[in-house]
């Protein structure tokens, strides 16, 4: 294709998303619309929207529960190899406090649609919709597959949703792009620190408050251990895409009324750690800590148990991927998105366990997830749109 034509084709796709604008608004709302909190989920109800417009388009389709619904939907357009999949979740957040309308009732204002789950990840959603309906009326240039997955409980950990697709029930792609890392398609996650989620027990004796010396106060004594781990010193602390470790004291509870000496206090902490270091180098080093506190203090005891721990992944910054997206970004909003190291988790981790090539790119503001009003930008939905048209055309024709 001469420049000529180059230009002509990439105007037609352009044209073809705005014409689309109308659509991916509607789908954006009705996605919406579905009340997926999560917990409890029900999924099911984003799937159907999702289902009908499949089959309005004879996009062949598969849906995947591991739990009543707990669903995930999958379509497939053209076949052969490579293929490239893009999944958007359906699960939202619950709504919380302080909207200035019902959080699902998705409304229009200054050229954003807002709405639970506006931002994440359901406009994403209605983008890829529009995008996927572009390549069935192309369907015959295509060589290989795009795949444009639905799924579920992305917000609690994607054991019924892309961890289950991917273990269970032997979905796989050769490329992924996940829409679900904002930051208005400037930038391209290629690592993602490593998650450790622990929990600590603080273990007492329970007494009267008027005695305090009869027993032993389990909350006192988590206090003196949170403030020594609050100095936990990492083993790597620079990267050259990632922002420094951190740590996060996300819970404490423990106690029942001021005058019971209380015997049991939890803690639950959030560890983000780079690339090089490990879960049993942070987990080795906090037991020392616990076993320092309870040698200056023999009447304190400590149990230590991991809730969950997803290590660091990355992809190389000069990918296939990473290539693509920056040359058609550039193309339609003449920005060159940056690879970028993520504090967050998204499921690229699972994808690139499996050994999938896998990039986070999207469009929204990153503060806007999981916050009151959230909002996204319509047209940041309709130029994500013409981009992904563009890279799986170019990847995949």
């Amino acid at each position: 294709m001469n420049t000529s034509q180059s230009n002509n084709f990439m105007e037609s796709v352009k044209k073809y998303m705005q014409d689309e604008e109308k659509e991916i608004v509607d789908l954006a709302c009705s996605l919406i619309n579905a009340r997926t909190e999560n917990p409890p989920g029900d999924e099911i109800l984003a799937v159907r929207i999702v289902e009908d417009f499949f089959k309005s388009l004879q996009i062949p389709y598969k849906i995947f529960e591991k739990v009543k619904d707990r669903a995930n939907i999958i379509g497939y357009i053209g076949k052969g190899k490579p293929s490239l999949l893009v999944a958007c979740h359906l699960d939202v957040v619950p709504a919380g406090d302080d909207w200035k309308k019902d959080p699902f009732e998705a409304w229009i204002e200054n050229g954003r649609i807002y709405g639970r789950g506006a931002s994440d990840n359901k406009g994403q959603m209605a983008s890829m919709m529009a995008t996927a309906k572009f390549l069935k009326e192309n369907e015959s240039k295509l060589k290989g597959q795009f795949i444009l997955a639905g799924v579920a409980d992305e917000e609690r950990g994607s054991k019924l949703g892309l961890e289950y697709l991917l273990n269970e029930c032997g979905i796989g792609a050769d490329f992924a792009i996940i829409p679900d890392v904002g930051h208005n398609m400037n930038l391209i996650d290629v690592t993602e620190k490593g998650n450790l989620f622990l929990e600590i027990t603080s273990h007492g004796k329970q007494a009267h408050g008027s005695r305090p010396e009869m027993g032993i106060n389990a909350i006192w004594n988590m206090i003196i251990l949170l403030e020594c781990i609050k100095q936990l010193k990492f083993r790597h602390t620079v990267h050259p895409l990632h922002t420094p470790p951190t740590l996060n004291l996300g819970s404490i509870y423990g106690g029942t009324v001021p005058n019971i000496v209380p015997a049991i206090c939890k803690a639950q902490l959030d560890i983000r750690y780079l690339p090089g270091d490990s879960a049993d180098n942070i987990i080795t080093d906090i037991r020392s800590i616990i076993k320092g506190v309870a040698s200056q203090n023999p009447a304190a005891r400590f149990d230590l148990r991991i809730i969950s721990d997803q290590a660091p992944t990355a992809v190389a910054i000069d990918n296939s991927m990473v290539e693509l997206i920056s040359k058609h970004t550039f193309a339609v909003l003449g920005t060159n998105p940056k690879p970028k190291g993520m504090s967050g988790a998204t499921v690229t981790k699972q994808l690139i366990e499996k050994d999938i090539t896998a990039v986070g790119f999207g469009p929204g503001d990153e503060a806007e997830a999981h916050a009151t009003n959230e909002s996204i930008s319509i047209k940041e939905l309709v130029d994500f749109a013409e981009i992904m048209a563009l890279i799986a055309l170019d990847m995949l024709a």
